[in-house]
């Protein structure tokens, strides 16, 4: 068996595209990293989904020989995520975006020219389903709103170390 995600985000999860160029910057007011066209569609997949999905694959020889979507909230567009960080927050996410793979931030010239053939992701609408995971196995995607606030919360508890 095979269990794939989207973009994955949460807690301990530093190096994604909504991981520890995003969630930091967003808590202490700095302008938040985002990649490509933020108005599009994009999956994102919570860290503790993924942990799920590939315990409960780890533990069943039911659907073997096949790929699994482990479980992904439906997409929306990053906007939207950010707009629900803001929410949490009490107060809007400033966004610094990228539009191009090059160097920014934590990303330097070498991840980013390594990361260009994947940017186009960023660039188009990105929704995957996890429904027949769902169905065969009854596991059921953290809610988003839950799943960012205890993002928010790890990283909150990482920035006062």
């Amino acid at each position: 068996m095979l269990g794939r995600s989207a973009d994955f985000f949460g807690p301990g999860v530093l190096n994604s595209t909504l991981g520890g160029a995003f969630f930091p910057a967003a808590l202490t007011g700095e302008p938040a990293l985002a990649l490509g066209d933020i108005q599009l569609p994009h999956s994102y997949t919570y860290i503790r989904d993924v942990a799920r999905g590939m315990a409960t694959l780890g533990t069943t020889d039911h659907g073997d020989g096949r790929v699994w979507h482990l479980p992904t909230v439906p997409a929306v567009s990053t906007a939207e995520i950010h707009s629900l960080v803001g929410q949490l927050l009490g107060r809007p996410v400033n966004v610094d975006l990228l539009t191009e793979p090059k160097p920014h931030g934590p990303f330097d010239e070498q991840v980013m020219r390594e990361y260009a053939e994947m940017f186009y992701q960023h660039r188009i609408p990105q929704n995957m389903v996890s429904a027949a995971f769902q169905d065969a196995f009854g596991v059921q995607p953290t809610p988003l709103l839950q799943a960012l606030g205890e993002t928010i919360d790890w990283y909150r508890e990482l920035l006062t170390r």
